[in-house]
């Protein structure tokens, strides 16, 4: 029986989550997500949520499979979710997690994958690795440093403590934090922003980030020209750029444009 579901309607495709007891991360999980991300990337999807049924987003790995089980074994199987993770991270499409209730470990190395994070004001994060005695498995410990600085991440993964999303949004970890019987509609009121925005462009501000994290300030602008001004030969963007220049002589507030379907 699935334990992730792929929904793709028009222009937003949603993947939940959905392993009874919150909503581990097996073996078979491992696969579904890999598969999943992988045909969002072949889709004409413009945004991508992911989210979870039950109470709880993510408790991380699930590591109710791994006992008895040796380094060599698990290795490739641990290793898939890394590539399922990498598959994520490069999609050119904005990618969205809705948090609710506990997110953890491998759960949390998810999210950090995501663009924009949206959280339940009860929601909280962490990493328990530690207090199996192993370390985090997907790279969390240096996405968190490349974030919040190694201090932080050190705290996070030795401690194994809780934070909130209040915590978690003061880290700059989590974009948005509402009430929980918000969630549904602060989601759905970004992602409509989402939509109405240029595809190409998002494409190339992803490209740009992933430019900057691996080799720097100086790697991104030896690419910025290139890949950014082909941006000025789409028509939607010559409609915008007239749209906005008749306002300004106008003396009216910057207009919000719309874009189509660009591939």
């Amino acid at each position: 029986m699935p334990v992730t579901h792929l929904a793709i309607d028009g222009p937003i495709a949603t993947i939940s989550l959905d392993h009874p007891q919150g909503n581990r991360i097996n073996f078979a999980m491992r696969e579904e997500l890999l598969a999943a991300f992988r045909c969002v990337g072949q889709s004409d999807a413009r945004i991508l949520l992911i989210r979870a049924e039950g109470r709880d987003f993510c408790l991380g790995g699930d590591f109710r499979d791994w006992p008895g089980v040796s380094s060599a074994e698990l290795r490739p199987k641990i290793e898939l979710y890394a590539e399922a993770l990498d598959h994520l991270d490069r999609l050119a499409i904005p990618t969205v997690a809705v948090v609710q209730s506990r997110c953890l470990g491998g759960g949390l190395e998810l999210v950090l994958c995501c663009d924009l994070v949206v959280a339940g004001r009860s929601s909280q994060f962490g990493c328990p690795e530690a207090l199996l005695g192993i370390a985090t498995l997907q790279g969390g410990v240096f996405q968190l440093a490349q974030r919040i600085g190694r201090t932080r991440a050190v705290e996070f993964a030795f401690l194994s403590d809780m934070y909130t999303a209040q915590q978690m949004e003061q880290l700059n970890l989590v974009n948005r934090v509402v009430p929980d019987h918000e969630l549904d509609d602060a989601t759905g009121a970004l992602v409509d922003r989402l939509v109405a925005g240029s595809p190409q462009a998002y494409a190339i501000t992803k490209t740009l980030l992933r430019t900057w994290a691996a080799g720097g300030l100086t790697a991104a602008r030896s690419v910025l020209y290139d890949i950014a001004m082909p941006l000025f030969d789409n028509e939607d963007v010559q409609t915008a750029l007239r749209n906005a220049a008749c306002a300004a002589d106008q003396g009216k507030p910057f207009p919000m444009a719309r874009f189509g379907d660009e591939q």
